[in-house]
């Protein structure tokens, strides 16, 4: 057998597709490394990373309004890093995801359609896969716990009820602390963002699944299962709050890391005015969509394979997630990605010992679940990134037809101003500091500096109608410049008057005005 031919062979079996897919993920994400400071959500990640790092208090000194372990994770030195991370977390994901389909579909071809969907929509920047946004994050630790998941009898069951007395070889013990620790690995992506408690739910409802397919004898070894996977789950949200508690920020990690998403989720205008759309879009209507549809699953037990059972059930309760906001933000679909990638594969698939009738069921349900997809990301005007620009312009930069300068600017166009601020602020001052009036947390994560107030963005300073607050956070602390956007319509009281009195203008740029304080008169110095 020559070299092509064993290759060939090689790169057939489950490690080789494994291995091209992971390779074709590296290819596509080698541009994320290049990429300039330019993702206001990123900024604040990295912003509030760097405060922790210099020992600030998490919603207490530094405030934003998402579950902690994002921030935590942002704790590296710099932007560069975190995009290793997540390269890192992302490859584990993908094996993890791989894992699954093998195990879901037990062939060959659909487990490599369905991870190759995967890694396409987790890698390429049309939902903004290139970014560290929480969705990834979240995706990573819902898969690793579903891998844990898998090595357990009770899951297995489900999946594999009749080769299951055959792989069954794991002790009760060791069963109970792998459904505890898969828990504990849902419980951290619910530390990283909110909406994984549908994940959560989603794998949950495995138990109910199997409880409903089988004799009622198995239904206390069932709950008990149910229980160590819930535990597992709960312990890591208890532990936040008794460490948030116990270094004096109990109370504001429960008003902006856990409670403030309410007030998030019921924020946003939609763009259209049909009744029906209204309230199908509204928290009941989908409150409502959402059990009609578990309970069709339910009603269906028989006549759906385990799989598609499982994968439609995560795929409702996950793009329930993605729409608690109505925010058409490319970056929240991507929580729907897995499963939607297990129903595009199971579309291409005939199941074997299925009926034909049952098979027309199972594409109805596939197939329209799919749509309702399409259709809600048209209904939201959920605008994609683009993909092709993003990859002719780092070609562009790599063979130099664009400057540094050009190509950060493809960006954001804040990114000229922002790395020439930042090159001024860091050449005349050793201990800069800095306030931004407006939105640029960017600027904050490219200095390193940390803000002299809670908050890194004004809109959180708005919502909250803390002006007062912030001026006197700004007062007491008389940062070395101070950045005030252009479009930023809403008025810093106080702001203006400090400015005029002690601080000179130092640079007007496109896109905002950089102020730096005045010395003290020699009088005062004494």
């Amino acid at each position: 057998m020559n070299f092509l031919t064993l290759t060939r062979k090689r790169l057939l079996e489950p490690k080789g597709i494994l291995f091209s897919l992971l390779l074709l993920l590296t290819c596509f994400r080698v541009p994320n490394f290049a990429e300039p400071y330019w993702y206001g959500d990123e900024g604040i990640y990295l912003t509030i990373g760097t405060a922790l790092r210099e020992g600030g208090k998490l919603y207490t000194t530094i405030v934003d309004h998402k579950t902690p372990l994002i921030y935590y994770l942002a704790m590296v030195d710099n932007q560069l890093q975190f995009r290793i991370l997540l390269y890192g977390m992302m490859l584990l994901s993908t094996t993890a995801f791989f894992s699954l389909c093998r195990f879901l579909f037990g062939r060959l071809r659909p487990t490599a359609v369905a991870t190759l969907l995967f890694v396409l929509f987790t890698s390429l920047p049309w939902f903004e896969g290139n970014i560290p946004n929480g969705e990834l994050f979240v995706i990573s630790f819902v898969l690793y716990g579903a891998w844990l998941l898998l090595q357990t009898p009770t899951v297995q069951a489900l999946f594999l009820p009749k080769t299951i007395k055959r792989q069954n070889t794991v002790s009760a013990t060791k069963e109970r602390l792998l459904l505890f620790l898969a828990g504990g690995s849902f419980g951290l992506a619910l530390l990283t963002k909110v909406p994984a408690l549908f994940d959560i739910v989603a794998f949950g409802l495995i138990f109910i699944f199997l409880a409903w397919r089988e004799h009622p004898h198995q239904l206390p070894s069932r709950v008990r299962a149910t229980v160590f996977f819930a535990a597992g789950c709960l312990i890591p949200l208890i532990l936040s709050i008794g460490y948030f508690y116990a270094i004096g920020s109990g109370s504001d990690y429960l008003s902006f890391g856990l409670l403030y998403n309410f007030k998030y989720a019921g924020s946003w205008q939609l763009s259209f005015t049909n009744p029906v759309l209204l309230f199908l879009f509204s928290f009941a209507g989908k409150t409502l969509v959402l059990g009609c549809m578990l309970l069709l699953l339910l009603a269906l037990n028989r006549k759906l394979s385990a799989v598609a059972q499982f994968s439609l059930a995560w795929f409702w309760l996950a793009l329930f997630a993605s729409l608690l906001s109505n925010r058409p933000y490319p970056h929240y679909f991507l929580q729907v990605i897995p499963p939607t990638a297990l129903i595009l594969a199971l579309l291409t698939t005939r199941e074997k010992n299925t009926s034909p009738k049952a098979q027309t069921t199972q594409i109805v349900l596939l197939g329209g679940s799919f749509a309702v997809l399409l259709t809600v990301l048209v209904l939201l005007r959920v605008g994609l990134y683009r993909t092709g620009a993003y990859y002719t312009n780092w070609f562009r930069y790599l063979t130099k037809q664009y400057s540094r300068q050009e190509y950060f600017q493809t960006f954001d166009e804040l990114m000229t101003d922002n790395y020439a601020a930042a090159e001024l602020i860091a050449t005349t001052s050793n201990n800069p500091s800095l306030f931004i009036w407006g939105t640029d947390p960017m600027l904050y994560a490219l200095t390193k500096i940390v803000p002299p107030t809670r908050f890194t963005v004004s809109f959180h300073i708005a919502d909250l109608n803390l002006y007062e607050q912030t001026m006197q956070d700004v007062r007491a602390t008389m940062p070395e410049y101070i950045v005030v956007m252009n479009n930023e319509t809403r008025e810093l009281p106080g702001l203006y008057p400090l400015l005029f009195d002690r601080y000179t203008l130092n640079t007007q740029y496109q896109h905002f005005t950089l102020w730096k304080r005045l010395p003290l008169p020699s009088s005062l110095l004494y």
